[in-house]
């Protein structure tokens, strides 16, 4: 079927009517529906780029407020990319073309009825003869063969024709009065809400080259790139990909010093490469400060120090060995370094990507840490697959902890507050460093300590948090008292940050090197030895927050009847806070314990009543389960009055 005549009526070649006002109408409806999200998504930017909530949290101390006023000044036009520019071409498209099909809507003088006078182009007190005179001029001007081009030429004359008629026949003029229309009441008329230049040839090829573009190219490259980014990125925002590094990197005994390798072979990592000679002059020099450093602090088979001397030899060898620019910045932040201005950019990018990616490296270890699965996957002929366990989640939380404090593994936990991280070497002399727990606890600040810092010293212990950790065992009945290992056992430990005045939301996470705003952070995982059974990341504003571990026994530990699980409690943004507590408890067989059952009432009423599919196959039974003996009695009565005439 061709283009004509899939436009005209049963194929007799009588074209359907092209409205251009239903066409507008719709197209002015179907801008909308465009234009208003387009408009909402490109405002929205403007107001809520701050987390005002969550910046109400920042800890009041200088560093963490100077940090803010970064963040703010990034975040202020951090929405304008190459993708919001395009949104905003394409508002302003729709917008000219909105502003374009208005123009087009028929004015209110248009929006009439059926109206002859109007038609004819004569006035309403015109005589017959003025009538005649208007439509034989009209209908030449109108006719179809006079106007070949026009497609509408037709139903204008038709129209005219009608208009004559409704002048000129009394009846018709009638039922004009009365329907509206010479013909008299009218059945509902369809027609096509298209523009009327698509009936014209010359348009046609230029129409189907716009649908086949939009259907063939245009579609299909928003479905691909939609279909790329799905199940691309991890809940933590990074690349699936990473899971093969991970499988290499991570194993059981992963040590603090070859984080950095493996987080550096990620590829969110791997692509920030040397643009500029600047940028390699300042990354040489920041290199031999960090090996200085790393001397001083005694680090054996310093990462750094061994790359540069494999480039060496590849040198020598007429090979290529780049060192990572990651690992430079990495080392750089561990050690309190300055990052020159070339390399500020990237640095941030850097230590904001590193959290993340332990987290998913976290996530990615938990069922790795249980040998029953390491086992099953293994069966299923991943051989590769090997055993992690929580001290290996144990290190990578470590080094989120250094990061977010911007110190080495070695370092002295009290060196987290700001005053012990550089001014306390002009005051200490030969005394010592104190506790970083005794001081959070006991707040006993050394006597060398000048008075002008004791001060700042004791608010900043404020913003440190006070975890209170508490735990309970209990079943989902209450009338149990002794449990066993078939019962569903509810573990539930709750953590208070006490140092948190109530009605008040948790800070965020307080430091004096990490550029950023994240909350605090805990990650709670239920062990047996090395074994992580359950892992939950609790954070949040809330002073008070629980996690709840739903175990059958018996599922997890076969029969045992004594049960000793350990709660590590480990926080990614600070150092020496970690809590660990075990919890005992004994279980019994279900055989050595009698549980008496009791029927609720309305269980034991129900109890009574005949079952739905019982009525209906026995029809005769009563409300006491027996069948209704009534017919029996009526067979057993008509039998003896027969046998009676017998007798007789």
């Amino acid at each position: 079927m061709g283009f004509k005549e899939a436009f005209t009526r049963q194929g007799e070649g009588e074209n359907l009517l092209f409205d251009d006002d239903a066409f507008n109408y719709f197209a002015l409806s179907l801008l909308s529906i465009f234009i208003m999200p387009l408009a909402f998504i490109i405002i929205k930017p403007w107001f809520t780029y701050e987390d005002k909530r969550k910046f109400q949290r920042v800890p009041k101390s200088k560093n963490d407020q100077d940090n803010l006023q970064i963040i703010k000044k990034e975040l202020k036009y951090k929405w304008l990319t190459k993708g919001y520019i395009f949104k905003v071409i394409v508002l302003l498209f729709l917008l000219i073309l909105l502003k374009y099909t208005i123009n087009q809507l028929p004015q209110q003088n248009k929006i009439k009825g059926f109206d002859p006078y109007e038609i004819l182009e004569i006035s309403v007190t015109a005589t017959e003869p003025e009538i005649r005179k208007a439509f034989r001029k009209k209908s030449v001007d109108l006719h179809p063969d006079k106007n070949p081009d026009d497609p509408q030429a037709n139903q204008k004359f038709i129209l005219l024709t009608k208009a004559y008629e409704c002048l000129t026949d009394k009846d018709k003029k009638d039922l004009c009065l009365k329907f509206g229309n010479p013909d008299g009441q009218q059945s509902l008329s369809v027609g096509i809400a298209m523009p009327s230049f698509l009936l014209k040839k010359e348009n046609r090829a230029l129409f189907l080259a716009l649908i086949f573009l939009i259907l063939i190219v245009v579609i299909p490259i928003i479905v691909l790139n939609e279909l790329k980014s799905i199940g691309k990125y991890d809940d933590n925002g990074i690349q699936l990909q990473n899971i093969q590094i991970y499988e290499r990197g991570l194993e059981e005994n992963l040590i603090f010093r070859k984080c950095p390798l493996v987080l550096c072979a990620t590829q969110e990592l791997q692509k920030q490469k040397v643009s500029s000679r600047e940028e390699e002059s300042d990354l040489n020099k920041l290199v031999k400060i960090i090996i200085e450093e790393a001397e001083n602090k005694k680090i054996s088979n310093f990462e750094l120090a061994e790359m540069l001397e494999q480039n060496k030899k590849s040198k020598q060898n007429k090979r290529k060995f780049i060192v990572s620019k990651s690992i430079v910045l990495l080392y750089a932040h561990l050690f309190g370094k300055q990052i020159p201005q070339s390399l500020f950019s990237s640095y941030r990018y850097v230590i904001y990507t590193i959290p993340k990616i332990l987290h998913s490296m976290v996530s990615f270890s938990q069922p790795y840490s249980m040998k029953q699965y390491v086992e099953q996957l293994r069966r299923m002929g991943k051989r590769q697959a090997r055993f992690i366990g929580i001290r290996c989640i144990s290190t990578l939380l470590n080094f989120s902890q250094c990061i977010i404090q911007g110190l080495y593994e070695t370092d002295n936990h009290i060196r987290q507050i700001g005053f012990f991280y550089d001014e306390y070497q002009k005051y200490i002399k030969k005394s010592k460093l104190p506790e970083f727990q005794e001081l959070l606890q006991k707040k006993n600040i050394p006597n060398w300590v000048p008075e002008e810092y004791k001060e700042q010293i004791l608010s900043e212990i404020e913003m440190f948090p006070r975890l209170k950790v508490e735990h309970s065992i209990t079943v989902d009945d209450d009338t149990i008292d002794e449990f066993t290992i078939e019962d569903l056992i509810l573990l539930k430990i709750t953590l208070t940050r006490e140092n948190t005045p109530e009605g008040q939301d948790n800070p965020v996470c307080h430091s004096n090197r990490f550029t950023y705003i994240r909350d605090e952070t805990w990650h709670v995982f239920i062990c047996v030895d090395e074994e992580v059974f359950y892992y939950q990341k609790v954070s949040g504003p809330k002073k008070q927050q629980f996690v709840e571990f739903k175990f059958i026994p018996r599922q997890i530990f076969d029969l045992q009847n004594v049960f000793d699980l350990t709660v590590v409690i480990k926080s990614d943004c600070y150092r020496g806070l970690d809590q660990e507590i075990v919890v005992k408890f004994n279980l019994k067989r279900p055989a050595d314990v009698k549980r008496s059952v009791e029927y609720h009432q309305e269980d034991q009423e129900l109890d009574k009543e005949i079952p739905y599919i019982q009525q209906v196959l026995n029809p005769f039974s009563n409300q006491n389960g027996q069948e209704d003996t009534d017919s029996e009695k009526e067979e057993e009565e008509e039998q003896t009055e027969t046998k009676k005439p017998k007798e007789d």
